[in-house]
């Protein structure tokens, strides 16, 4: 009797699984169902498209997948992909019932006659949308700032509609938005800043009278609205009228214009383009309007092209060390012996931006972790930047060295390098007088003095905002009309983390001795992504060490490589929100330094400058200038 119990009891436990597998199925289809009927009850359907084609009598398997405008995962499933109701006439509000379909990835209700509100918790409706397609309908109200939780929309188009207020500045971070467009609706405010790898242009905004800020008409600033209600744009206008003397005027305050100008006046007349060159160091491309913000007086020096071709050797390939996506660096030795780095940017239009943003960045920032940017040179076509040589390279070819070279990296040095980069990092987020994020960190960018203290570089694509929000583009005023505003939420979430997860990739590349394509060819099936592979490794004492710099293994510094690997762990999480600041992480780091003899040194990240660099602007000065 015992073991037929034992039996009787294994059967009804099969038969239970197998039962609820099967009505969790049935649900899953069943909500489709419902999620179909629920549309076509709450719309209007005028010509009969639904009404027509959406007969729910038939219960065979996949029927729905024959309706207008239905596509399902597959024919003979009933599970709903995309809904195509495109210009059917449909009227009525969005639909509700929306939500039973839980496995939509596209709906397109566009060019229809749908009106009101959009639901403010559409997120909850169309949980993993990758398109939605509302445009040309008459949708009122405003955005939903839910929208910005649906984090797989790749396509969102609003345009056409009536919807009013401000663009949610949280849509920048959608992670995977490729298409954007609100054109043509009665939308106001600043246009949220986005990131440039988008192809979203004006036209996407367009026909909001509203609107302002890039791509569209400048924002005016609130030091402007506060100071008078005269618009630099109407200021620019009246002077143009009055005469070319004012309009020259308004430029001096407003350097990014002069450089525009000198660009059409260069077409013109050759004269003139070398008035501009020969401009003395704090004119031209680096003049400030107010002395209160010009932090690049002093510190940056316009250097000439012909001495620093003759330092270089004509810039021979004898004297290039290095190859970046901008430009080729050059070795360059001044008449006195001095070492310099000269970047030469390639003849790319496109890489105007990038040499703005580094002399932006690195002009006005002075810090022991950070190159120093010693001078610049814009002549003609040439665009170059002259830094503070660097004798020990970059911490990539230190990490990627092969077997026999002597480039090998003890652990204690590894423990400063990450302290030393952490330490510039806070500077940067925290306590200079602009907040900065780099956003392009990686082992390339760190450079190692003779000391192995590390120096973060190429700031060619990093933001640079006040802490009011002010952000610097294109010009180096701070309440230049090109300035568009950031939202602090988003800068902290969008650029910020964006930082400290770069910094979690460069902690696993000094404890793996490899690049992050290396690091990920590590992943296996069970894990989906960083997160999951390092908790992993920190529970299989095998699979770790197969991942370990082979330097490091057996040297006795087990412990503190695990504590690292957690470290990296929290920096890597996938929503931001979760990740730590620079300052924790420093804090956390630098405990371990003191092992080593690394001492805390806080009162040295308070410092508003830490300029290490003025022997070499000396030298610049003199033996240039």
């Amino acid at each position: 009797m015992t073991l037929n119990a034992r039996v009787f009891a294994a059967l009804f436990h099969i038969f239970a699984c197998l039962f609820l597998d099967i009505l969790e199925i049935s649900n899953g289809v069943q909500s489709d169902i419902a999620c179909l009927k629920s549309i076509k009850h709450s719309l209007e359907d005028p010509y009969g498209y639904l009404n027509t084609s959406w007969n729910f009598n038939n219960n065979t398997e996949g029927f729905i997948c024959k309706f207008t405008g239905v596509e399902c995962w597959h024919p003979d499933e009933n599970r709903v992909l995309n809904l195509r109701l495109s210009d059917m006439g449909l009227s009525g509000r969005f639909p509700q019932g929306i939500k039973n379909c839980t496995s939509l990835t596209g709906l397109d209700l566009s060019y229809n006659e749908l009106s009101g509100p959009l639901p403010f918790n559409i997120d909850h409706l169309v949980v993993f949308l990758t398109i939605l397609d509302l445009s040309s309908n008459n949708f009122s109200g405003k955005i939903p700032v839910s929208l910005c939780n649906c984090t797989y929309l790749n396509v969102l188009k609003l345009d056409h509609n009536r919807l009013t207020g401000q663009i949610p500045p949280q849509f920048v971070l959608l992670p995977r938005l490729k298409q954007f467009s609100v054109s043509n609706n009665m939308l106001s405010g600043p246009v949220p800043y986005i990131d440039p790898i988008i192809s979203i242009t004006a036209d996407s905004f367009a026909n909001n009278p509203g609107l302002c800020g890039a791509p569209l008409e400048p924002c005016p600033t609130p030091k402007q609205r506060r100071k008078s209600d005269f618009s630099f744009k109407d200021g620019f206008l009246v002077g143009y009228a009055v005469s070319a003397v004012s309009v020259i005027t308004i430029f001096m305050f407003r350097s990014h214009y002069v450089a525009c100008m000198n660009d059409k006046r260069r077409t013109k007349n050759k004269n003139e383009e070398a008035d501009q060159v020969n401009q003395p160091p704090t004119k031209g491309l680096l003049l400030e309007g107010s002395k209160k913000n010009s932090q690049l007086e002093g510190k940056v020096t316009r250097v000439n092209f012909i001495e620093l071709s003759e330092a270089s050797n004509n810039f021979s390939p004898d004297n290039a060390i290095g190859l970046g996506k901008i430009g080729l660096m050059y070795k360059a030795m001044l008449p006195n012996g001095s070492l310099l780095a000269v970047k030469r940017l390639h003849d790319c239009q496109s890489f105007e931006k990038q040499f703005i943003s580094e002399l932006l960045a690195l002009g006005r920032l002075r810090h022991n972790n950070i190159v120093p940017l010693l001078g610049f040179c814009r002549e003609r076509k040439e665009k170059l930047l002259v830094y503070q040589y660097i004798s020990n390279g970059n911490l990539y070819d230190w990490l990627q060295a092969r077997e026999g070279n002597d480039k090998i990296l003890e652990w204690p040095l590894r423990i400063k390098i990450a302290i030393g980069i952490a330490r510039g990092l806070v500077w940067l987020h925290h306590k200079g007088n602009f907040r900065v994020v780099h956003l392009n960190l990686s082992s390339n960018c760190i450079l190692l003095d003779k000391k192995f203290e590390p120096k973060i570089s190429n700031f060619g694509g990093a933001k640079i905002s006040t802490f009011e929000g002010a952000m610097f583009r294109d010009s180096n005023e701070i309440d230049s009309s090109s300035s568009s505003f950031v939202d602090n939420g988003v800068w902290e979430l969008g650029f910020v983390k964006k930082d400290v997860y770069d910094f979690g990739v460069l902690l696993l590349e000094l404890i793996t001795g490899k690049e992050l394509n290396q690091i990920d060819n590590y992943l296996n099936s069970l894990c989906e992504g960083l997160v999951d592979w390092i908790t992993h490794l920190l529970t299989s004492s095998s699979d770790v060490y197969n991942v370990i710099d082979k330097p490091l293994i057996g040297q006795g510094f087990d412990g503190e490589i695990f504590q690292f690997l957690r470290i990296a762990c929290t920096c890597l999480k996938p929503f931001p929100a979760q990740r730590p600041t620079m300052l924790e992480l420093y804090n956390t780091i630098n405990l371990l330094g003191e092992r080593y003899g690394i001492t805390n040194d806080f009162e040295i990240l308070s410092q508003p400058e830490i300029a290490t660099a003025s022997t070499s602007n000396e030298i610049v000065e003199v033996e240039i200038t």
